[in-house]
């Protein structure tokens, strides 16, 4: 074989200099991917952590009640202001609980709904609790017993009892006893009383006052459409496990 035959079929000698060029890249890529994944892995952490949790929980009363009322930033009704203030608390927290389990359906593998998730039990007993506020508010704020026995001749105040009602009965069974005692099963059913709540709490915030619908509807377009793709997705797959058998 000739020479020029033996230059052919050599291989190709890569320079030093480019071998640490390239490895230098993908370095850089891998801690870029790495540092991502330990970001990620942090936020985890943090939502799934109870006091992250606990300190949004009652973090969101004081910086839209304690503070406004320290501050003087309630307006010229401060009790009106409380009171409207902690029922649109009550009600967008609930919504948010009922958010979280279409939402574990519809990205069962996002590890920051999964987190979230975890604090479902606190975030409806807490809903229960702006919502026992707001009710006594409500007793203060018309003053006497003989306008709070007026006001209970309006339905709106009504429908806002019975949901309230309904929260105080789940909040009261949202431990692990009651989870023994009831079974698992009944206690799910008994549970699924969320959604009568909620379709309630949203009807008495949306005829409670003028203006008030414009706040409640995006709450209910909001819940209705995450139920419909839920419920979309669930029959969706039990259509192709059907046709698969």
């Amino acid at each position: 074989m000739n020479a020029v035959g033996i230059m052919e079929h050599e291989p190709r000698v890569v320079p030093a200099a480019q071998k640490r060029r390239v490895f230098v890249a993908l370095s850089m890529r891998g801690s870029q991917f790495l540092g991502k994944r330990s970001l990620m892995g942090l936020l985890v952490n943090i939502l799934a952590n109870k006091i992250f949790a606990f300190s949004v929980i009652i973090g969101v009363g004081f910086w839209l009640l304690i503070i406004p009322a320290f501050i003087g930033a309630l307006g010229a009704n401060p009790a009106e202001k409380l009171l409207h203030q902690t029922g649109e608390i009550a009600i967008w927290t609930l919504g948010a609980v009922l958010s979280l389990s279409p939402l574990r359906v519809l990205l069962p593998r996002s590890r920051v709904v999964n987190a979230l998730n975890r604090h479902r039990r606190a975030i409806g007993v807490s809903a229960c609790v702006y919502g026992l506020i707001h009710f006594g508010l409500h007793l203060l704020y018309e003053g006497d017993a003989q306008a709070i026995a007026r006001s209970f001749s309006k339905p709106f105040i009504w429908l806002g009892l019975a949901g309230l009602s309904i929260l105080v009965i789940l909040a009261a069974t949202s431990n692990n006893f009651s989870i023994r005692k009831l079974g698992g099963k009944n206690w799910k059913w008994l549970h699924r009383l969320a959604y009568a709540a909620a379709a309630l709490l949203i009807y008495h915030q949306a005829i409670a006052g003028k203006g008030h619908w414009h706040i409640a509807r995006w709450l209910l377009l909001s819940l209705v459409a995450l139920q419909t793709a839920r419920v979309t997705k669930q029959l969706m797959a039990k259509r192709t496990r059907t046709s698969r058998a």
